[in-house]
């Protein structure tokens, strides 16, 4: 046995799993051995781990899918697709919109389906609005070719009829907006423009996220125009769809954002400057680079690091209305 091996963790036995599992009680870290444990489940063990689980408070639970969820974004080899799908019936209305969240990188037929009938009939609006979030990315491999359009048309009618039954719950049709508009469906910018013009926060937030998500350049005046909002939620949601946009006539106000702005506006704002390139969005983002490093604000100078490599790579490649900006 080598050096690497051992020192490599053993993964654990999975009566071992169980036990610890059992014996978890919430309140602290949830324990390594449950959550690698819990990654690449055969059915059999499903099966086992369900008796365990059954007997679990619903905070406890809930405390292991977070874990979960967030041992996955860090580390690619864990797989809790069987889990997941095991949770996804939990009694617990919380427990199953983790389990949603979850499987957030699961996109095929057998998971469309699944969530399809989750958005369509879970008891729970939370739940509903978690599932019709997650069908958003599948609409996206569909529209770009990757999944079946027999697969996705299904959603994007289901999605429709939420948008014109005006008496259901709001997240769930502010989630229905965000996620049709991945689909090139003529009805699309009808309800993104009904939503906008709404009157309704909310819908006009959802509106806004639905622009970008559209990739249709029509949206392009509307979105310059709301980077002014008074609303945070509205400046960050204008300033995301005019980086995904890249329309160049947003460079000087997404650079007032930038400057001016804080959090997680200011965050959207630098990303769209990347996205959007040319020399006075690189010119802005060197300036604040300069500023972050004496200030020695080490998340913002990778944020803008990683956003003049972008804006490097767009100069001169960009697209949008005539407008000063463009290279």
């Amino acid at each position: 046995m080598g050096v690497k091996d051992e020192i490599r963790p053993l993964h654990p036995g999975f009566n071992y799993v169980l036990a610890i599992l059992s014996q978890f009680s919430g309140g602290q870290r949830v324990p390594d051995a449950v959550v690698r444990g819990l990654s690449q489940l055969l059915p059999s063990q499903v099966a086992n781990v369900q008796v365990v689980w059954a007997t679990l408070p619903v905070e406890v639970r809930h405390e292991v899918m977070e874990a979960l969820t967030t041992a996955a974004e860090s580390d690619f080899e864990l797989d809790y697709t069987a889990f997941g799908i095991m949770a996804l019936e939990d009694g617990a209305a919380v427990v199953r919109q983790a389990a949603v969240e979850l499987l957030i990188e699961l996109v095929d037929a057998d998971h469309t389906a699944r969530l399809l009938a989750v958005a369509q009939h879970d008891e729970s609006d939370e739940v509903r609005a978690a599932a019709i979030k997650a069908l958003g990315p599948i609409l996206l491999e569909a529209e770009l070719g990757k999944l079946s359009e027999s697969m996705a048309l299904p959603v994007i009618e289901y999605l429709l009829d939420v948008l014109e039954d005006e008496r259901g719950d709001l997240e769930v049709r502010a989630r229905a907006l965000e996620a049709v508009a991945h689909s090139s469906h003529d009805a699309v910018p009808g309800q993104i423009d009904r939503a906008y013009r709404s009157g309704d926060t909310r819908m006009k937030t959802a509106a806004l996220f639905a622009m970008g998500a559209s990739s249709d350049e029509i949206w392009g005046e509307i979105v310059i125009q709301e980077l002014t909002a008074r609303r945070p939620e509205h400046r960050y949601e204008a300033a995301r769809a005019a980086g995904e946009l890249m329309v160049s006539e947003a460079v000087r106000p997404l650079s007032r954002l930038a400057l001016e702005d804080e959090g997680q506006v200011r965050n959207a704002a630098v990303w769209a400057l990347g996205e959007i390139g040319g020399k006075e969005a690189i010119r802005v983002l060197e300036a604040m680079l300069e500023q972050a490093d004496e200030d020695e604000d080490d998340a913002l100078v990778d944020l803008l690091e990683d956003a003049i490599d972008s804006a490097t790579v767009a100069d001169g490649q960009v697209y949008g209305f005539d407008s000063e900006f463009d290279q």
